[in-house]
């Protein structure tokens, strides 16, 4: 092999590392979470005013984040449940595995899908009376990417919630270390 195809393979080799690398945190406040996105997301404005999303690309691959307040006494089953039956839906997809997970204490699910075009993974989570939903999509006929454990396992709560349920005001820039990190409690495997 020549002297420059090597340079150029650890160029590449180089470049890819270099961009898997380039995962930016995430932090929004008024939804009490971060996540680590690929890009910078953009925000996605609904017909839904209680509806909040963010989506970024890496590639084919697509990555997002919604949450919505649901009403007073929600059962989280049905919430989950229904978003994920939606979600599916939506796509065409059946689900493939599944299992219940939570973040601090909160409960909800991991799910694995796969459509007539896309396969993907949801993590979906009822925290108090907010609802997250997690996505990583990528085309069907693709291997399962690395980056949908990176970014569902990146998922974190920026403050717990006060005994009314509610999350507490976002701290001020000077308090912010004392803001706590929730890790989530399953790990997305691989298939």
């Amino acid at each position: 092999m020549s002297a420059s195809r090597v340079l150029a393979l650890a160029m590449l080799f180089l470049a890819a590392t270099f961009a898997q690398a380039e995962w930016k945190e995430f932090s929004f406040p008024d939804g009490n979470f971060k996540v680590v996105f690929p890009e910078s997301p953009q925000r996605l404005r609904g017909t839904r005013q209680n509806l909040h999303q963010f989506s970024a690309t890496a590639g084919v691959e697509s990555y997002g984040i919604a949450y919505a307040d649901c009403s007073p006494g929600t059962d989280w089953k049905s919430a989950v449940d229904g978003k994920r039956n939606s979600v599916v839906s939506r796509l065409g997809a059946s689900v493939v595995d599944e299992k219940r997970t939570s973040i601090e204490g909160y409960p909800g699910k991991w799910v694995r899908f796969v459509g007539p075009n896309t396969r993907g993974e949801l993590a979906i989570y009822l925290v108090g009376q907010r609802l997250y939903l997690l996505h990583a999509f990528a085309p069907k006929n693709s291997r399962r990417p690395k980056n949908f454990s990176k970014f569902l396992n990146s998922f974190r709560l920026l403050s717990s919630l006060n005994r009314s349920g509610a999350a507490p005001k976002t701290p001020s820039a000077g308090n912010q270390s004392r803001s706590r990190m929730i890790r989530v409690n399953v790990q997305v495997g691989k298939q």
